[in-house]
């Protein structure tokens, strides 16, 4: 079994990066399609401005995936839990191979 076996990422999201902000609103890039582990469970986390928010996903995806805070991610894409909220807070895992690395994203 790799790392790579949909046994560790069994999900997939839709991941809109933050691309910018400035005068005229937030901007986005295109969906991308991330494979994922989805949790969804209430979490108290600090947000970029270090205010206390409540998470309701937190979301594990490949290091490679560099998702930025801002971002927009659609869980549980194409079903009936299907919901798209912001990243409000990422934590980086990395590990000593053979072990993977990946990120942990905290959703409002």
């Amino acid at each position: 079994m790799s790392w790579a076996d949909p046994f560790w990422f069994p999900h997939v999201v839709e991941v809109e990066d933050l691309t910018g902000s400035g005068g005229m609103g937030q901007k986005w890039g295109a969906k991308r399609n991330v494979n994922a582990e989805v949790i969804d469970e209430r979490t108290i986390v600090r947000g970029p401005d270090g205010q206390e928010v409540v998470s309701n996903s937190r979301v594990t995806v490949p290091l490679e995936a560099e998702v930025p805070v801002g971002s927009k991610v659609t869980v549980w894409p194409g079903g009936s839990a299907e919901r798209q909220a912001k990243v409000v807070r990422v934590g980086r895992d990395e590990n000593v191979p053979p072990l993977p690395s990946h990120l942990v994203l905290y959703l409002t």
